[in-house]
């Protein structure tokens, strides 16, 4: 089976395959919203057309369907197209350029016809994964501890810290490793960067296979009324939650947001918020049991950020009669969530508010603000 990032594209409903030699594109996206900029560069650049079917009845083509579209309007860059078993010629990090994904019959929603065009950006030969940091400091009364971690596959290779300025690099180690839902996370320290390649925020960049990449990403769910992400059977397990990549999503139900460490249910209608974390020795979700009062009611859910390895949500809380904002934001590889009061808000944090997150809430006061993207092995070499 090919998948474009996270969304399948079954072998049996591919209708058609094909490469051509299209103008390159530069896409570079917004890091709060969906925008983007697209400038014509060279017509040097191979482009891939893929077209098929969704054919897995109404629920699940329906799901994939929206899922591709929302992927294709985002400004996700860099996606990872690859066949999971097996080799597969077109394989690399691709930019979505135009995409269709109409049902095949106007009066039924069993079957939608999709067609895309893509365009290359890298493969793992002539390209590195690299993750950037843009730090700043929190605002929260959670704790105070001052160290900035990043989250990376600890399938990856070569793993450096690196300045793009004076491309002076060093090997990077990990302080841990973390095991998380779908795979182990190992967590680095930027200041370890900072003293091996004297930059205040070193880039990190790895090698890392293609299928390897989004198990461990975050990923933010509309759950669809659904209290489990999966139903299971005897043949398995299917998903039932639809992966958010677009921060325009209209949703009236559940929305989770996941690094596979933890999870934030947001339930705007009921104005609850719930939190879980794995535990990877019963490998299941287990509840944190956030203790919310009867006078905090969480109001608003505002996705502002839906990334590879960075969610971030604003939520407003009324707690007795008065509005207050917070920022909710869940890093790959992080063991909790970074609350932040928005620069547009009065602390401190309502005491209710702070004694119900308390048991999920990050110490740190630092965020990373970390990117992931593509970085020439070009730009590495000596």
């Amino acid at each position: 089976m090919k998948y474009l990032y996270k969304i399948p594209i079954e072998e049996a409903s591919q209708t058609g395959e094909s490469g051509s030699l299209e103008s390159q594109l530069a896409q570079a996206g917004v890091l709060e919203g969906d925008e983007a900029v697209v400038d014509q560069l060279s017509s040097a650049a191979p482009d891939l057309s893929l077209d098929g079917q969704f054919r897995a009845g109404s629920w699940h083509s329906q799901l994939h369907a929206e899922e591709l579209r929302e992927l294709t309007n985002s400004s996700i860059e860099a996606l990872p197209l690859f066949q999971e078993d097996g080799r597969y010629p077109d394989a690399g990090y691709y930019e979505i350029e135009s995409a269709s994904v109409p049902p095949a019959h106007a009066n039924a929603h069993d079957i939608y016809v999709w067609d895309l065009e893509l365009t290359r950006k890298g493969t793992q030969q002539n390209s590195y994964r690299a993750v950037e940091p843009n730090t700043r400091q929190a605002d929260h009364e959670f704790g105070n501890e001052t160290d900035a971690l990043v989250g990376v596959p600890a399938a990856a290779r070569k793993v450096q810290w690196f300045d793009g300025e004076t491309q002076h690099r060093a090997p990077a180690e990990p302080i841990e490793t973390r095991e998380s839902e779908f795979g182990d996370v190992d967590t680095y320290d930027l200041a370890d960067g900072k003293d091996a390649v004297g930059v205040e925020d070193p880039t990190l960049v790895y090698e890392i296979d293609y299928a390897d990449e989004a198990p461990v990403d975050c990923a933010a769910y509309d759950t669809r009324g659904e209290s489990e992400k999966y139903l299971k059977n005897d043949d398995g397990r299917v998903r039932l939650w639809q992966s958010l990549f677009s921060t325009q999503h209209d949703f009236d139900d559940e929305i989770v947001m996941d690094n596979g460490l933890v999870r934030l249910r947001l339930d705007e209608t009921e104005g609850t918020i719930e939190a879980e974390e794995w535990d990877s020795s019963d490998e299941s979700w287990s509840d944190v049991g956030l203790d919310q009062p009867a006078d905090v009611e969480l109001w608003d859910v505002d996705l502002q950020e839906v990334a590879m390895i960075r969610d971030k949500a604003q939520l407003t809380f009324d707690v007795d009669g008065d509005l207050f904002a917070l920022d909710a934001i869940l890093s790959r590889g992080a063991d909790g969530v970074l609350f932040d009061i928005p620069s547009g808000e009065t602390g401190p944090i309502p005491e209710d508010v702070e004694e119900m997150l308390g048991a999920i809430a990050a110490e740190a006061l630092v965020d990373p603000q970390a990117a992931k993207g593509l970085i020439s092995r070009s730009q590495v070499r000596k």
